[in-house]
C-alpha cells in the first residue's frame, strides 16, 4: 500500500497550536501583572478582567483543540495505518488532503476514515450517540475545557464523504463509485457498545472488534451482492489524481509518499 501525507498541514498546525499556548500564557500573564503589579487608575482596572479573561480562555481553548488533533498520540494516520496492514498492495491511503483527512483507495472501493482520539466509553444505536463519559453535572464542562467532546460523529463523517464524492464525480462522470464514510476511534482504550450503526464505526486497532478491516471486508460483501465491480487500473489512477490536484503548490512539494508492504 502507498500512502501520501500531506506534511505541511501537519506543520501548520502544530506550530499554530505552538503559537496559541504561548500567546494565551503571555496573555494571562499579561493580565495577572496589570492587575497585581502596576499602579492603574481603579476605573481602568475594572475591564482589564473583563478584556483578559475571554481572550485567554479562547487562546488556551483552541491551542488544548489543536494540540488534541495534531500532536495528541496515538497518531491518526498511524493508528490507521496500524489497522491497515496487510490490505491490498495496489490501495492508497491520503493523509490530510483538503476533502478529508483520511482517504482509502482500494480496488474495492473508496472510503473515508472520520477519527475521534477520545478514551471514553459511547454507545451507538442507529443515528444515536451516548458517551457515558458526559454524565454529571459537571462533566460536559470539563469536556468543554479539554476539548474532548465528540461532537457529532456522522454529520462529520458524511461531511468526509460528501466532499471526496464531489471530487470523483468529477473526475469520473456516471461512474457508479459511491464513497463509503467509516468512524474511527483510534485509542485502544476507547470502548464501543455498537446496534447497527447507520455508518460503521470501529477501532483502528486490529486486535480489537470491529476493527478497520472486518469493516472493509463487511462492505465488500455487501457491495458484491449488488454487483459491484472492482476499480479499474484507470478509475484509481484517475481518483488519485484528482485527489492530488486538491492541494496547493506547496502543500504538493512538501508530501510525503512511501510504499507500506
Amino acid at each position: 500500500m502507498r500512502v501520501l501525507t500531506n506534511e505541511l498541514r501537519i506543520k501548520q498546525g502544530r506550530r499554530l497550536g505552538t503559537v496559541l499556548f504561548f500567546v494565551s500564557l503571555f496573555v494571562l500573564t499579561a493580565g495577572l501583572i496589570l492587575s497585581n503589579f502596576l499602579t492603574i487608575d481603579p476605573n481602568v482596572l475594572i475591564f482589564v478582567p473583563c478584556l483578559i479573561m475571554p481572550i485567554g480562555l479562547v487562546t488556551t481553548l483552541l491551542s488544548v483543540r489543536l494540540t488534541n488533533e495534531w500532536v495528541r498520540v496515538p497518531r491518526p494516520e498511524e493508528a490507521i495505518l496500524e489497522g491497515l496492514e496487510g490490505i491490498n498492495r495496489r490501495s492508497v491511503l491520503f493523509n490530510y488532503f483538503p476533502p478529508a483527512n483520511h482517504i482509502l483507495l482500494t480496488p474495492e472501493g473508496v472510503y473515508t476514515f472520520t477519527t475521534r482520539f477520545q478514551i471514553t466509553r459511547v454507545k451507538v444505536t442507529g443515528d444515536r450517540w451516548l458517551d457515558y463519559k458526559r454524565r454529571g453535572p459537571l462533566a460536559p464542562f470539563f469536556q468543554f475545557m479539554k476539548q474532548e467532546g465528540l461532537g457529532k460523529p456522522f454529520e462529520d463523517a458524511a461531511m468526509d464523504a460528501a466532499n471526496v464524492q464531489a471530487i470523483i464525480d468529477a473526475a469520473l462522470p456516471d461512474s457508479g463509485i459511491e464513497v463509503q464514510p467509516i468512524v474511527v476511534f483510534t485509542h485502544p482504550r476507547a470502548v464501543l457498545e455498537l446496534e447497527e450503526p447507520s455508518i460503521p464505526v470501529v477501532y483502528a486497532s486490529p486486535k480489537k472488534k470491529p476493527s478497520i478491516k472486518s469493516a472493509l471486508r463487511e462492505v465488500k460483501r455487501e457491495r458484491r451482492k449488488t454487483g459491484f465491480e472492482l476499480l479499474s487500473e484507470e478509475e484509481m489512477k484517475a481518483i488519485e489524481m484528482a485527489l492530488i490536484a486538491t492541494l496547493d503548490e506547496k502543500a504538493f512539494n512538501e508530501a510525503t509518499e512511501e510504499e507500506i508492504d
